[in-house]
């Protein structure tokens, strides 16, 4: 969740109520308590056409001079547990000893050099070499380049996406367009711009792209909020073909409705996926000035959005983890084949020794919703990652996890931990997954990192041959916030990682506090397998630019 270093004024939100329409029932329910099956349905409710808008075009004059507002979020905890409770798991993290159990350990090395920037000539000659190219022992970097540059929110939540020619990337609270080579943008908006044909006076944050690769189509999601009267939307982009610079069409979701039930319940951290059917977006649900409720999973059939009509969506809310307790960011799969099911996964809060799978299949006119659980090895929350120059260290995050993909039969995904490389200290480190997910059962698992060193914020993402890239983000005493990448070969060794290369080291300390005086850092980082190509896999972070700025960066790599 973005927020911004200075308050704003506060302005009430022209939204649009999903018209009232009867809840309908899946065949399936989902498990619930320990294990027994509950009685969780989809909700079924109903948005407004999408409302066309052209980037490319000159924007119309009402449009190109609306203000963004940045409004803190109105919640007494961002967490499912008490903020004084979670700042001492915290604080005592810096202490905590975790068992290994049966995850493979993998000990990164320290300094590195800074990989030089540089451009790829085009889709036309990449695509022949990574063809005619046998697989690498560590992954290859093909083109580096600057991303969106500060805007003024903390932190960026970087997200991406790549196409057959394209780059698309997003920050708080800007969308840009770029080529494959870098440079320039080609197009850059505020999302309070691009958004502003179906909403106005809203603070718009914590945004999300796509490439839906089974339509070739590009998706944005960013989530608005407003008070006064209390408002809280699900903004929706599609494109109109692969062209992310030709025409797209506009959603505003009503997030204050389960189905067309009406809460005063407001929709933080967003995530999104996609499979050959529909279109996923999750949310963690909070009570206005109050504290967390549920996590929703709205399911989007595409059919509505990518014609332009009405969107018909379809809830499901409150889910509970088989010890029964309450699901808290539940990430989607982007999904590439088709298993005619979508794969969503969560971690335990605030630690845990398993993942929460869920199964979103068509059940009619609807959905059905089933989970399962699969044992881990033990995670929880990581110590906040010191900085050289100062003792004020970066917020390292907790143990969500930050992103998934299914590809081939498995579900992969990452989250933040705490490992202890010797006595007395602990560092924030990277946990990761393979899980297939016919099963569920775990393939393998790895912990990654190095003593004194801390790495958080990860992503990852396989390519079509069962090889995987991990962006981060790292720290310590001696290093600026900076941004690293590493990987594994299919062949490698259960749970392995090789060691990472610097795709753009900080280059002073950072200090940018929220309102609950965390250093902000995050909350997430991009990845995303080329559309074009198979083996290539693109990631996007941030950095220290300059004292108390962030910067990013864009890079790629292949095996």
């Amino acid at each position: 969740m973005a927020t911004k270093k200075t308050s704003a004024k506060k302005r009430s939100l022209k939204g649009r109520t999903a018209k009232p329409r009867a809840a309908k029932k899946t065949a399936r329910k989902t498990a619930s308590r320990k294990g027994s099956s509950g009685g969780l349905r989809a909700l079924a409710g109903k948005a407004a056409r999408g409302k066309e808008i052209d980037p490319s075009q000159e924007l119309p004059g009402a449009m190109a001079g609306v203000a963004e507002l940045r409004q803190p979020r109105p919640y007494t905890s961002r967490y499912p547990i008490p903020e004084e409770e979670f700042q001492r798991l915290k604080e005592k993290a810096k202490r905590l000893r975790l068992r290994l159990g049966r995850a493979t350990l993998s000990r990164d090395s320290g300094q590195k050099a800074e990989i030089a920037a540089r451009g790829v000539v085009g889709v036309e000659t990449l695509a022949p070499q990574l063809a005619a190219v046998a697989p690498a022992a560590t992954p290859s970097p093909t083109t580096n380049f600057a991303g969106i540059a500060a805007t003024g929110w903390i932190p960026p939540d970087c997200t991406m996406a790549t196409g057959p020619s394209h780059v698309v990337l997003s920050v708080n609270s800007t969308v840009a367009m770029y080529a494959k080579s870098g440079g320039a943008p080609l197009l850059q908006r505020t999302l309070t711009v691009w958004f502003s044909n179906v909403i106005q006076g809203a603070t718009i944050f914590d945004p999300k792209v796509l490439y839906d690769q089974h339509a070739g189509r590009w998706v944005l999601v960013a989530f608005a909020i407003a008070s006064n009267p209390n408002r809280s939307a699900y903004l929706l982009s599609v494109s109109a073909s692969s062209d992310p610079l030709g025409q797209w069409r506009n959603y505003s979701l009503n997030a204050m409705v389960d189905g067309t039930t009406a809460t005063n319940n407001w929709a933080d951290y967003p995530a999104v996926g996609v499979d050959s059917n529909a279109l996923y977006i999750t949310s963690n649900q909070f009570a206005f000035n109050g504290s967390f409720q549920y996590a929703k999973i709205r399911v989007i059939p595409k059919a509505g959005p990518y014609s332009g009509g009405a969107a018909t969506f379809f809830d499901f809310v409150r889910m509970r983890n088989s010890n029964n307790s309450l699901a808290f960011t539940i990430q989607p799969c982007h999904t590439f084949g088709a298993p005619q099911v979508e794969y969503l996964v969560n971690s335990m809060f605030p630690s845990g020794n398993s993942l929460t799978i869920w199964r979103i299949a068509p059940s009619g006119a609807a959905f059905s919703l089933t989970r399962t659980s699969v044992a881990t090895a033990a995670y929880s929350l990581p110590p906040n990652a010191v900085q050289k120059g100062n003792n004020d260290p970066l917020n390292s995050g907790d143990v969500r996890i930050l992103n998934a993909v299914f590809r081939g039969d498995s579900i992969w995904c990452a989250l933040t931990t705490a490992r202890s490389w010797a006595a007395g200290s602990s560092q924030a480190a990277i946990q990761w997954f393979q899980i297939r997910a016919a099963g569920p059962a775990l393939v393998q698992q790895g912990v990654f990192g190095a003593a004194n060193i801390h790495y958080f914020y990860p992503a990852c993402c396989p390519d079509n041959n069962g090889n995987m890239i991990m962006v981060f983000s790292r720290a310590s005493a001696n290093e600026f916030g900076s941004v690293y990448y590493t990987g594994r070969r299919a062949t490698d060794p259960l749970g392995a990682l090789q060691a990472s290369a610097l795709l753009k080291a900080g280059v002073a300390n950072y200090v940018a506090k929220d309102d609950g005086g965390r250093n902000r850092w995050g909350d997430y980082a991009g990845i995303a397998s080329d559309s074009a190509n198979v083996r290539l896999i693109w990631f996007y972070s941030m950095f220290s630019s300059a004292v108390n700025r962030w910067g990013t960066w864009v890079g790629s790599a292949f095996f």
